[in-house]
């Protein structure tokens, strides 16, 4: 096994500890984690759509569930699901350093693939669950992207 392949099956275990979920399959969280780059050239933004999608249908259906008004089910989607705030999750619970980050860039993670990269987080466990969206709002409270309290 090369060094390569132990850092990076340290960031899937780092990343699983993080969002309190196992993946049966961590090619999946693999590619959640992977920037785009001259290798991987779309990197998890195919992921990270599903993800934004899923996010926010988690978000209307526990605020219907809740009897809230289309305003504040708007809102929370609108708080819970933007950039700015999925980058300030990302950085805070430490999943910035799970990244597979760009070489080219310094191995920096800049906001938006952290963005990106906490949608694709959310799109991958979607997949793994076969779709199970309890498990997957369990993931997003851990994140902290759950229905506002």
């Amino acid at each position: 096994m090369s060094n390569s392949t132990s850092l990076g099956d340290g960031n899937l275990a780092k990343a699983e500890e993080i969002i309190s979920y196992r993946f049966k399959d961590r090619l999946g969280l693999r590619r959640a984690l992977q920037l785009a780059d001259s290798i991987h050239q779309n990197g998890n933004k195919d992921l990270a759509l599903l993800g934004d999608t899923v996010i926010k249908l988690i978000l209307v259906k526990e605020g219907l569930r809740r009897h809230a008004t289309r305003g504040q089910i708007n809102n929370a989607v609108s708080e819970k699901s933007s950039n700015a705030y999925l980058v300030q999750r990302g950085f805070s619970t430490g999943l910035a350093e799970c990244v597979f980050a760009n070489r080219s860039q310094g191995n920096t993670i800049y906001p938006g693939p952290m963005a990106s990269t906490m949608e694709a987080i959310v799109g991958a466990v979607f997949i793994d669950s076969e779709e199970n969206t309890l498990v997957v709002k369990g993931v997003m409270e851990v994140l902290g992207v759950s229905w506002p309290e």
